[in-house]
């Protein structure tokens, strides 16, 4: 039996989950949250196939930019992910580095 693709039904999964570009690390344990929601499903249907499919190629694309050290890591850029990491604000930074325009 060949099950068939129902937009109607995926509608709703996206409305439901709301998928989007993940850009921080808490976008990215709310995708992991839901891959793994949809990964122990039973007999997954056409349309939970797409979105999981989905979820991962975009946790896949968020973790090659954010994680992996390569050419594009910069001062500024690890300085960031280890603020976030910390949840460390730029304000935080003024007593240690003695001025706002040093941090910003």
């Amino acid at each position: 039996m060949t099950l068939i693709f129902n937009q109607d039904k995926y509608k709703e999964l996206l409305f439901k989950y709301q998928p989007k570009l993940i850009k921080n690390e808490e976008d990215n344990e709310k995708a992991l949250a839901i891959v793994e929601e949809l990964m122990h499903l039973p007999n997954r249907s056409p349309e939970e196939n797409e979105l999981y499919e989905l979820l991962i190629t975009l946790i896949e694309k968020f973790e090659q930019e954010y994680y992996l050290p390569g050419r594009e890591s910069t001062p500024h850029s690890m300085l960031l992910f280890l603020m976030e990491q910390k949840n460390i604000q730029q304000s935080d930074l003024v007593d240690i580095l003695g001025s706002e325009n040093i941090v910003y």
